[in-house]
C-alpha cells in the first residue's frame, strides 16, 4: 500500500458584508502536492471529524488510486491513506457502516471506453476488508450507493443491454458484499442510472436520465420500495433543452430536491466536437407522493451546472455547481442560496483553481453550517487541485 503525508495551508478569508446571506467561509485548505488530485465525497462523523475520499495521481501511467483521509473539525489532517488498484479509479461516493467502517463506490476504468463499477468495504481502522466488481460492464462513467439502517446497501448501475443500450439496474447487498437480488428497470424508456438515495420514510429515490422516443433526454425520478418495486415515477417535461441530473437529496417532508443542468445546443447539425452549448442549473423539487412541485432553472451571463444539493433545517436550499464560462469572467465554484419555494436568495462564485473547477458535494454539518469539497473528476483536465472549505451557518 502506498501512503503520503498530506498538508493543508489555511487560507486567509474576509468577511463579507452583513447583507450577504451565502455563509462566510471559516477556513479553506488544499493539498500542497505536485501530483494531481482531487475530492468527490465527504462525510461527517458523529465525533464532528470528516472523511474526505478522493483520488490521487501517480507518475508514469496517468493513472489516480482511491485516496481516504480524516480530519477533525478544523481542517487538520489526522489520518490518510492510498488504497492501490491496476487501471484508473474514479471514486464517486462513500457512505458510513455503523461502526465499522465504510463503503466506497468507484469506477475503474481500464482504457477510454472500458468502464467498470466497484465497491470496496474499508474498516473503521482504514484497512480493506473487501471489494466486488460489478458482473457486467458499465455503460456510462456513474455509479451510486445508498445504506439503510436495516443493513442493506443499494447500489445502483447502468450496464449494456441489447443492441449495446442503457439498462438501470439496482443491486442489493448486505454489509460482507454478498448479492441480494437484482432489479432491473425502464422498459419504457432508455435510461441511464445516476444518484439513489434513501428516503426518510424508508423508501429509495432514484434520478436517471431517460430518452423517449420522441424529444429531448429528460430526467426521471422513481421511487421503490424494499421489494424493488415501483411506487411511482414521474419525468420532468422538457422545454426543448438536454436535462441531465447529477445529484438527488432528500428533505424534511420526504420531498425530493434533484439537481442538474439543462442544455441547449446552437448548432445541433455540426459534429459532436465542434458543437456550442449553453447551460442552465436545473434544479426540481418532487414530494412524497411523486408530484412535481416545481421546476426551476438558474443561470448568471455564462453556462453553469449544478453537482450538489444540501437542505436546510428550516426547508431551505444550499445548492452548489460551476459556472463554466462566463463574458464577464466570473468562472468557477457556485453556490446558490434557494428559498423552500425555489426562488433564489443569494448567490456567490468562488475563486477557481483552474477553468474546469466546482463543486463535487456539499453536505450539512451538525454545527447547522456546511462543508463542500472539490473539484471531483474532471475529465481530460491535465492538472486537478483538491480542496475543501467550511462554512459557517446561513443567518
Amino acid at each position: 500500500m502506498k501512503t503520503i503525508i498530506l498538508c493543508f495551508a489555511v487560507i486567509p478569508f474576509f468577511l463579507r458584508t452583513a447583507s450577504s446571506q451565502i455563509p462566510d467561509i471559516a477556513w479553506e485548505k488544499q493539498f500542497e502536492l505536485k501530483k494531481s488530485h482531487y475530492f468527490s465525497d465527504v462525510l461527517e462523523l458523529p465525533g464532528e471529524n470528516f472523511i474526505l475520499l478522493g483520488a490521487v495521481e501517480y507518475p508514469g501511467d496517468r493513472n489516480f488510486d482511491i485516496l481516504l483521509l480524516e480530519c477533525n473539525r478544523n481542517g487538520d489532517t489526522l489520518r490518510s491513506k492510498v488504497f492501490v488498484n491496476t487501471g484508473n479509479d474514479i471514486p464517486m461516493r462513500i457512505i458510513q457502516i455503523g461502526n465499522e467502517g465504510f463503503v466506497i463506490a468507484c469506477m475503474n476504468v481500464m482504457n477510454e471506453k472500458v468502464y467498470q463499477s466497484r465497491l470496496m468495504f474499508i474498516n473503521s481502522d482504514f484497512t480493506e476488508r473487501w471489494r466486488t466488481d460489478a458482473e457486467y460492464l458499465s455503460a456510462i462513467l456513474k455509479t451510486d450507493i445508498a445504506f439503510e439502517n436495516t443493513g442493506i446497501i443499494w447500489w445502483l448501475n447502468t450496464f449494456f443491454g441489447e443492441n449495446e443500450n442503457p439498462v438501470l439496474s439496482l443491486t442489493k447487498l448486505d454489509i460482507e458484499g454478498k448479492k441480494i437480488p437484482d432489479f432491473n428497470f425502464d422498459k419504457i424508456f432508455l435510461a441511464e442510472g445516476y444518484t439513489v438515495q434513501i428516503l426518510r420514510d424508508g423508501s429509495t429515490g432514484i434520478s436517471s436520465r431517460v430518452f423517449p422516443e420522441k424529444g429531448k433526454p429528460s430526467v426521471q425520478v422513481m421511487k421503490i420500495d424494499t421489494d424493488g418495486k415501483i411506487a411511482w415515477r414521474v419525468i420532468l417535461p422538457n422545454n426543448d433543452k438536454n436535462l441531465t441530473p447529477q445529484c438527488l437529496c432528500c428533505s424534511a417532508d420526504n420531498s425530493l430536491l434533484i439537481g442538474g443542468w439543462a442544455g441547449l445546443c446552437y448548432n445541433p447539425d455540426a459534429p459532436v466536437e465542434d458543437q456550442i452549448w449553453d447551460y442552465d442549473y436545473l434544479l426540481a423539487k418532487v414530494d412524497a407522493d411523486g408530484n412535481i412541485l416545481w421546476i426551476n432553472t438558474y443561470n448568471r451571463e455564462g453556462s453553469e451546472k449544478g453537482t450538489a444539493v444540501a437542505v436546510l433545517p428550516d426547508g431551505n436550499i444550499m445548492a452548489a455547481g460551476k459556472c463554466e464560462t462566463s463574458f464577464s469572467g466570473q468562472i468557477g465554484p457556485w453556490l446558490l442560496l434557494i428559498d423552500k419555494n425555489g426562488k433564489m436568495i443569494k448567490d456567490q462564485v468562488h475563486k477557481y483553481r483552474f477553468v474546469k473547477d466546482q463543486v463535487a458535494r456539499i453536505i450539512c454539518t451538525t454545527d447547522r453550517g456546511f462543508l463542500i469539497v472539490g473539484p471531483g473528476y474532471v475529465e481530460r483536465e491535465p492538472r486537478l487541485v483538491g480542496w475543501v472549505k467550511k462554512l459557517n451557518p446561513v443567518l
